[in-house]
């Protein structure tokens, strides 16, 4: 039989999905937000219930609320004391607040950008991550020197991050330009400066995305990559590089969850070209050196 508790939880954060939870009279949304306050406010919460709360705050709790803009002071604290994978939720759950509901939070792109860090590609929260910096980032009406920032940040760590990361951050960067035109001026500004961290205009150490300067510095890690030894980061790289303003869009859904193993696999089964183009039904062998051997010691 379970608890009090275990019904109030039950009846706060319900597992299931609950038909027309959005048709509760006002005085039933209104005892909902007093219960789930209290609630909040209580020591109550282990880590695996705090990560739930998080998770169904954009589409399961938020429309059961009179008034959602009770949770900002919740969801800031969560920003500040949890770890990073909670942060990102946290982030998500204000993002919905700023944009369906009004909540005036001027600190939501910096604490964002702060979260770009090398630490955040081995992470288990990686494609979730992307999937809604991606949703953050959509507005037209975003600051050109904010999204630089972002697009900036994002270049020098394609220099770092693993190899299977390297096509989805190309990718993302790639989007950015063809949603927000302005920042093309990164890719048609020629780098005068040799291809040098510590000679580029832009402030890697500044916690403000608007105060960086990227926009007035390129996209030379991009330029870099070009010349990458994996044909698929070289070509992404050499896309976005010759980007074009008609183009469109391009899907990031499927880079997210690529890995070593997928991209190994991807590799194995890469079609070998054949010198003799005509015979397409003969299987070519891979080169692996460049004059055939006789013996072990020729």
């Amino acid at each position: 039989m379970k608890t009090k508790e275990e019904k109030l939880i039950q009846y706060l954060f319900p597992t299931k999905k609950k038909n027309k939870t959005t048709n509760d009279s006002m005085d039933e949304k209104q005892k909902y937000d007093r219960r789930l306050l209290a609630f909040l406010s209580s020591d109550k919460l282990d880590a695996t219930l705090y990560r739930r709360i998080l998770l169904q705050i954009p589409t399961k709790i938020i429309p059961r609320m009179a008034n959602p803009l009770l949770l900002a002071d919740f969801l800031t604290s969560s920003y500040e004391t949890q770890n990073n994978a909670s942060k990102i939720l946290a982030l998500h759950g204000l993002y919905i607040l700023m944009t369906q509901y009004n909540l005036e939070y001027p600190f939501f792109f910096g604490k964002l950008y702060s979260l770009l860090t090398i630490d955040l590609f081995n992470a288990k929260y990686k494609a979730r991550f992307f999937y809604l910096l991606d949703i953050f980032l959509q507005s037209s009406h975003l600051p050109v020197n904010l999204i630089a920032s972002f697009a900036k940040r994002l270049a020098r760590l394609s220099l770092l991050i693993p190899q299977h990361d390297q096509c989805l951050i190309i990718t993302f960067i790639y989007n950015l330009i063809i949603r927000h035109p302005t920042i093309r001026i990164m890719i048609n500004r020629q780098q005068t400066q040799s291809i040098d961290s510590n000679k580029d205009i832009y402030s890697s150490k500044e916690l403000d995305p608007n105060k960086t300067n990227a926009i007035e510095s390129s996209l030379w890690e991009i330029e870099s990559l070009t010349h990458h030894h994996h044909p698929d980061v070289a070509t992404c790289a050499l896309t976005l590089m010759s980007l074009r303003k008609k183009n469109n869009e391009r899907d990031i859904h499927q880079l997210l969850e690529i890995d070593y193993d997928e991209m190994f696999e991807h590799d194995l089964n890469r079609p070998i070209r054949s010198d003799k183009k005509k015979d397409k039904t003969k299987n070519s062998e891979c080169p692996i050196n460049f004059n055939m051997t006789v013996s072990l010691f020729d």
